[in-house]
This record gives structure tokens, sequence and C-alpha cells, in this order.
């Protein structure tokens, strides 16, 4: 008797790495210091307020928008803060988001830098950043998937798990 069949080893298997996935994803925003650089990679509208909410009371911290899309987010930059806030808008994968990430981090002389992303694309973000940054140090800032229905929170955890998968196999330019 066959206790476990090729097809339902496999999906045990993927199953197991999407729970431990989850499980290590930060689930929390590590302490920002006040002269800290935030690079919050764009894709979704709820990054870029939780970024401005870390930018308050915090008058020597930059932020730096990374991706496709940034432009469209200026409008919700407060005025008071706009002279600390650069948006580049040529990278667009999160791989392109890294190396956009490195490319300023060498620029300004970064060694800290703080990610600001949806906590389920965190993973993928950090480890991309990491590979092209590895003596620097980088924060995980995760924003929640708040009001969000189940269903769509399951897939986008789902798709980011596979696209982890991808990167972690080298597929990280298509990814």
């Amino acid at each position: 008797m066959k206790l476990l069949t090729p097809s339902l080893l496999i999906l045990l298997v993927i199953a197991a790495g999407a729970v431990a996935f989850k499980l290590a994803t930060p689930n929390n925003c590590a302490r920002v210091r006040g002269d800290d650089t935030l690079f919050v990679l764009t894709g979704d509208i709820r990054r870029i307020p939780y970024a401005m909410n870390l930018l308050e009371n915090h008058a020597d911290r930059k932020l730096q928008i990374i991706g496709v899309g940034g432009h469209e987010y200026a409008a919700l930059i407060p005025t008071e803060v706009k002279s600390r806030v650069h948006i580049e808008i040529d990278s667009k994968s999160t791989f392109e988001n890294a190396l956009a990430v490195r490319k300023i981090a060498r620029e300004k002389n970064l060694k800290r830098i703080i990610v600001v992303t949806t906590e389920d694309h965190m993973n993928r973000s950090l480890l991309l950043i990491k590979r092209q940054m590895p003596k620097a140090t980088v924060i995980p800032c995760p924003v929640r998937l708040q009001k969000m229905p189940p269903s769509e929170r399951l897939s986008r955890w789902g798709l980011e798990y596979l696209k982890y998968v991808a990167t972690i196999l080298g597929f990280e330019k298509k990814a």
C-alpha cells in the first residue's frame, strides 16, 4: 500500500513551504531611527500613507519611493515633507526595485535601509535587496493587508510565495 503518492508528497511540500513562507514574514516594523532612509516599493496604495506616518515628527528621515507608478503617488505627499521625498519611476519589477535601491544607497553612502512594502511582498523584496546589498543592514517595515476579502488575501500570498520560490531558483529577473 502506498502511503504517499508523489503528487500528494509534492502538494504537502508546497503547502509546508507556503506555511513556512508566511511564518517567516516579519509582522512588525523594526525600530526606525530618526535619520533613516525609507525605501517604499510601489505597487499597493497602502504603502505610501504608511511611509508618510513614519516620516512624521522626524525631520532628518528621508523617503525614497521606488518603482513604476511612483509619480502617481505624489499627490499623497504632504507639502511639508516633499523636500525629503525622492521618486524613482524607472524600475518595473521587484528585481529592478532592488537594483534601484542599491544604486540610491550607494550614491548616498547608506549602510542601513528601511524597506516598506506590504507584508505579502516583504520576503521576496528582502531577498532581492539583500542579494544586491549583502553588507547593508536591511530593516523590514511591513504594511499589513487590511480590509481585504480573505480570498483576495490568500491569492496575493499564494502568488508571492510562487514568485519567492522562483526567485530562490534564480528567476528573479522575471519574477
